[in-house]
């Protein structure tokens, strides 16, 4: 017959390592969300300093390194949308092929980021490789490997202006609920943003897409 205070010891030890669980995964969410909230105020500030001599390349750098750090990834890429040619243009890049993928185009209807902006919705997808919305186009072409897609379309003034992609989380971790809707928010603020600023006077640019390139960019590269 069973002891019933050793049934209880083992209970109780194991509640014990449950609450401790419970507690870290609490405090980790709870650092997450105090970073997003020191995120969009960083931001927030950046978009109010603007002006309309100001770096909109910078802008988008700051919105793009911000949002890697909150989703934890590395690999990551702003794409606005060029509605004259129906494509979208890698304008921000980090990771791996920063380098090489700036200026580079898509048509609208490509890959997990051509379906946000055709449907205007975010998405999570943590293994491309059985997902028909995937396009294997951007990796072939530059030799990278996407295992793993968050993304969502940048809206602003009602108008969708391109889409921002996250790659590959560095932890051993999947993208899930807390990921899209952080990526959500972020995504909401920089295209309410980016529509403010393509309302400001600019001189010599009359659109958004051209004055984000930069100078030594080869728009079909």
């Amino acid at each position: 017959m069973a002891d019933p205070s050793v049934d209880a010891i083992r209970f109780l030890t194991s509640e014990n390592a449950r609450l401790k669980t419970e507690n870290r995964e609490l405090h980790e969410l709870l650092a997450d969300l105090r970073e997003f909230v020191m995120t969009l105020l960083d931001l927030a500030a950046v978009a109010d300093r603007f002006t309309p001599d100001g770096n909109v390349l910078s802008l988008l750098d700051n919105i793009l390194y911000n949002t890697l750090s909150v989703l934890r990834a590395k690999d990551g890429s702003i794409m606005l949308l060029d509605t004259e040619t129906d494509e979208l243009v890698f304008t921000v890049v980090h990771g791996d092929m920063r380098g090489a993928l700036v200026g580079y185009r898509i048509p609208v209807d490509t890959g997990i980021a051509g379906w946000c902006v055709q449907f205007r919705q975010s998405c999570i997808v943590n293994d491309v490789h059985v997902d028909p919305r995937f396009s294997p186009l951007v990796d072939q072409m530059f030799t990278f490997r996407t295992d793993s897609v968050v993304a969502a379309p940048l809206i602003g003034d009602g108008r969708v202006l391109g889409a921002i992609e996250i790659l590959n989380k560095r932890t051993d971790e999947r993208f899930d609920e807390l990921d899209q809707a952080l990526l959500e928010l972020l995504s909401r603020f920089a295209g309410e943003a980016l529509a403010q600023i393509e309302a400001m006077p600019f001189p010599e640019a009359d659109s958004l897409e051209a004055r984000s390139l930069p100078d030594d960019a080869d728009p079909h590269a």
